[in-house]
């Protein structure tokens, strides 16, 4: 399935012609995980006391957990340095966001599509098109 969308712009008539891509499952459930309740650690084997002091502390989820750094959570009270590290091992098995090295982002690179816009001139200056995966912004003084 592709989408057209066509733009008139003094000289210049823009076509952008692009795939219309569907949710897929796997991104659903992606961004569910984000939102992944601090409960779930206990699957991991977190004490249900360790978890109320986290809540205690304004954390609620397991995303919300990763992006703490370990001098906020050791400032939570009850939570020794053995424990925050226990919980934050615990929490990133639950999660699939994390590092990503260069290698991969290299990778991911090698999908990107430069679409045409229609305006030769235009696409000159956008190096070719507008990159799929991006945003492109265009304006005028």
């Amino acid at each position: 399935v592709y989408a057209e969308k066509a733009i008139k712009y003094r000289n210049c008539s823009f076509r952008i012609v692009g795939e219309k891509r569907k949710t897929t499952n796997v991104e659903e459930e992606d961004e569910a995980e984000q939102w992944t309740d601090i409960e779930r650690l206990t699957e991991m084997g977190i004490g249900s006391a360790d978890i109320a002091k986290l809540k205690s502390g304004g954390v609620n989820t397991v995303g919300g957990l990763i992006m703490q750094v370990k001098k906020s959570l050791l400032a939570i009270k009850g939570l020794s340095e053995a424990k925050v590290d226990k919980i934050l091992e615990a929490s990133k098995k639950l999660s699939t966001c994390g590092f990503q090295s260069g290698v991969e982002a290299l990778e991911k690179r090698k999908d990107v599509v430069k679409i045409t816009t229609g305006c030769k001139a235009f696409d000159d200056l956008l190096g070719g098109g507008i990159e799929t995966m991006s945003i492109t912004e265009a304006f005028r003084e």
